[in-house]
């Protein structure tokens, strides 16, 4: 039997559910961003000998408008695109970008110094380097069982 997956159901689900909580009394104020309302832009993450690269696909948004958080495990990069202004009297005949809220989470994958990360904001990507701590080599001295074994 071939079970048959409807996601637009699931998502009129999911939608109905939100709607529910809320409404939930003693809930005053909060609001669960709509579904498609914040974006996941594209990343890529590489490591060379010393570090790990994250670049993030960020084209139209403005440094003061991106924050980084740096966790032991993994980066969040969240922000806000800015809707350019329409011209007066125009009418778009296409809208295919993006704009709002946008949130990434990115897994580190090893260990990061974290007083020496950095990030920067150049043509449209943002370039986070995430220095990885020295390699530490440590003698272990190697004992006989007979010397003192019992």
């Amino acid at each position: 039997m071939v079970r048959r997956i409807k996601p637009v159901s699931r998502t009129v689900r999911a939608v109905a559910r939100i709607g529910t909580k809320e409404r939930e009394p003693g809930r005053p104020g909060t609001r669960l961003p709509e579904l498609a309302a914040v974006s996941a832009p594209a990343v890529d993450v590489y490591e060379t000998a010393g570090e790990f690269i994250v670049e993030i696909e960020l084209p139209g948004v403005s440094e003061k408008d991106v924050k980084v958080l740096l966790f032991s495990s993994r980066i969040e990069v969240s922000g806000f695109k800015r809707e350019l202004a329409a011209h007066a009297g125009s009418r778009y005949m296409r809208l295919e970008r993006e704009f709002g809220a946008f949130r990434r989470d990115v897994v580190v994958p090893g260990a990061i110094v974290p007083d020496q990360a950095a990030a920067a904001l150049e043509n449209g990507v943002l370039t986070v380097v995430l220095k990885k701590p020295p390699r530490r080599r440590r003698d272990v001295e190697i004992k006989s069982r007979r010397d003192g074994a019992a």
